[in-house]
């Protein structure tokens, strides 16, 4: 217990997640058989400082994150911080055999047969996951291969974020990709999580305020991560523009929603395929809010389209009938998974189990630090900042365990 306190505790990191409408901060600390959760906070972000995943006005973001540490006495000098988006690649690629240190003289030839921009503007990075069981050719003279996690990101991208916890008097410990952290604060932490993605493939979409990110895991892999530009604020867009009022006011109408009764209207056929385009005929009445939420059907069925159209490429990479190739259920995390009937919407429409995604819902965390009040409110948006808070100690178990 000492060594793991020591070591996490002597420069204070806490886990930043800076999206484009709120910054999340979480502080934890490991404890002899787990984690313990010292610290929870949020703010908004400060309008417009955050386009496309790149932080264009560090100092506003900056004075955002001092003033959240400091008035929620958060005991941080260093700091976690992640990336995703679009620019953002993560792919598994196949590689002719060779050692680390070749892979890393030639890292930047691979990467450009796979990235559309120059990979002189990128940060790369790899990981080899393991040979091929199967070579291309036949006999002594086939090829060997092997499987690598190929990640890029924007230079911009990284050095914007470095650059924002400078001027926020906090040292960059790691930037790293937020689908890592989140499969770390969901999964990989999570004994129990873990044991059950070792029998079925999951996926995971992080609903935020611009984008929606879907990854698909298996075991320890992953073999899919999609940015799809549907989330909250198109949600947001569309109750202001029906309602003609202001982005506030549809916030707080949003809240009021609740997609469960759209599935009160449909007849018999209560788990139909998202493809399907009969829905958008239905009537659901003429009050205001049941014409918001015919609206907002339109939009929430095309991303469970674009969910189905992924999880469809998944299965085809695998044989028919193939158990690898079958995602049986999807995490849902990110501020905007909370609309109202969401989960059991989409559950009817794709046909799968949806379940919140609850990085304390482990045996293995003391949340007893933080309120209840507090860990409901702020939970279903805390997975990726939670991932980030735990990956220096996290990492360092894992060394010492090896």
């Amino acid at each position: 217990m000492a060594v793991w306190k020591g070591v996490f505790n002597k420069q204070g990191i806490v886990g930043l997640d800076m999206g484009s409408y709120t910054i999340k901060a979480v502080q934890v600390e490991p404890t002899r058989t787990g984690w313990r959760l010292l610290q929870i906070a949020q703010c908004p972000t400060p309008p417009d400082s955050i386009r496309d995943g790149v932080i264009v006005q560090p100092e506003e973001v900056a004075s955002a994150i001092k003033r959240l540490l400091r008035e929620n006495a958060f005991r941080a000098s260093a700091a976690v911080t992640a990336v995703a988006g679009a620019p953002v690649i993560v792919r598994q690629v196949t590689l002719p055999k060779m050692t680390e240190a070749m892979l890393r003289k030639t890292i930047r030839y691979e990467a450009s047969k796979y990235v559309s921009t120059s990979v002189e503007d990128s940060y790369i990075d790899f990981e080899i996951l393991g040979d091929l069981d199967s070579h291309q050719g036949e006999g002594e003279q086939a090829e060997r291969q092997m499987q690598v996690l190929l990640v890029v990101a924007p230079r911009e991208m990284v050095d914007a974020q470095v650059r924002t916890l400078e001027l926020a008097g906090l040292e960059a410990v790691a930037i790293e990709v937020e689908a890592f952290a989140l499969y770390r604060a969901l999964f990989e932490i999570n004994r129990v999580a873990m044991a059950n993605l070792a029998e079925a493939p999951a996926a995971f979409a992080d609903i935020g305020a611009s984008a929606t990110n879907l990854y698909i895991v298996s075991g320890e892999s992953f073999f899919l991560t999609r940015t799809i530009p549907i989330a909250g604020d198109a949600f947001t867009q569309t109750v202001q523009s029906l309602l003609h009022c202001s982005w506030s006011e549809a916030e707080r109408f949003k809240r009021t929603l609740d997609l469960r009764h759209l599935l009160k209207r449909r007849s018999s056929r209560s788990r139909a395929s998202v493809e399907e385009a009969d829905v958008a005929g239905e009537s659901v009445g003429g009050s205001q809010e049941e014409a918001v939420l015919k609206a907002l059907q339109g939009q929430v069925d095309e991303l469970l389209r674009e969910v189905r159209r992924s999880l469809h490429y998944y299965q085809s990479q695998f044989p028919e009938g193939s158990p690898q190739g079958q995602v049986g259920r999807i995490v849902i995390t990110g501020g905007s998974s909370q609309l109202g009937g969401f989960a059991e919407y989409a559950s009817a429409r794709l046909g799968l189990e949806i379940e919140p995604g609850d990085p304390f819902n482990n045996p293995d965390f003391d949340t007893a630090h933080i309120s209840a009040e507090a860990l409901q409110m702020f939970t279903p948006a805390l997975g990726i900042a939670v991932g980030l808070a735990v990956r220096e100690a996290f990492a360092e178990r894992q060394r010492h365990a090896a």
